[in-house]
């Protein structure tokens, strides 16, 4: 009977150990993050120093149009009213777009927060001007232009999805001290621009 009892309780260990164990795997799988391992990175070489006017834009990006001004890309879902596709921009910002801008949005499961269009390069000037845009340096990025026309003086954060995410893309584009740097249109006094984002001050 002893022996009995004895072998009962060693299977009720293996049993709960297993189980333990069972549920412990589902549990780390459930809740792993997509994500693990990635870190923002903030240094210098990430999200280096933003350039301010005219000058400081053409020793920091190079020649209009030039050739690294759309040598960064990354993957954005929604990026035009087909579905998903690549972004491409100067490598100047590459690592702080792709790096932590394109994967703190998917790190947050708010891919759906992302509504077309959303571009970079774009060899063009100001919309009704015979100035260079900032996206024929490959430093600025349109996101959720449909919704977000130059002119409008509010963010429509409405993702693909018709949920309201509120200005969580702005945030992530401007980011929390340190941040990401990005300028944000919608606060030119003139004409306020909610789509654009850009890589520069003082232009």
């Amino acid at each position: 009977m002893a022996r009995q009892v004895r072998a009962l309780a060693r299977a009720c260990v293996t049993l709960a150990m297993v189980a333990g164990g069972w549920f412990a795997g589902v549990g780390s799988t459930a809740w792993a993050h997509h994500m693990d391992g990635w870190v923002h990175d903030h240094s210098s070489s990430v999200i280096p120093a933003r350039p301010d006017g005219l000058a400081e834009i053409e020793d920091t990006y190079g020649p209009v149009c030039g050739n690294n001004a759309n040598d960064g890309r990354s993957y954005w879902p929604s990026q035009n009213a087909n579905g998903a596709g690549y972004v491409y921009y100067h490598a100047y910002i590459a690592k702080n777009v792709g790096g932590n801008i394109r994967n703190h949005v998917n790190a947050d499961h708010r891919d759906s927060a992302v509504r077309y269009l959303v571009g970079g390069y774009n060899c063009r000037y100001i919309a009704g001007s015979t100035s260079w845009s900032l996206h024929a340096w490959g430093a600025a990025i349109d996101t959720n232009s449909s919704t977000n026309p130059m002119g409008q003086d509010f963010w429509n954060g409405r993702g693909t999805d018709g949920k309201n995410y509120g200005t969580y893309l702005p945030d992530v584009w401007r980011g929390a001290y340190p941040g990401h740097k990005f300028f944000w249109g919608l606060n030119w006094d003139s004409k306020p621009d909610p789509m654009h984002f850009q890589f520069a001050l003082g232009y």
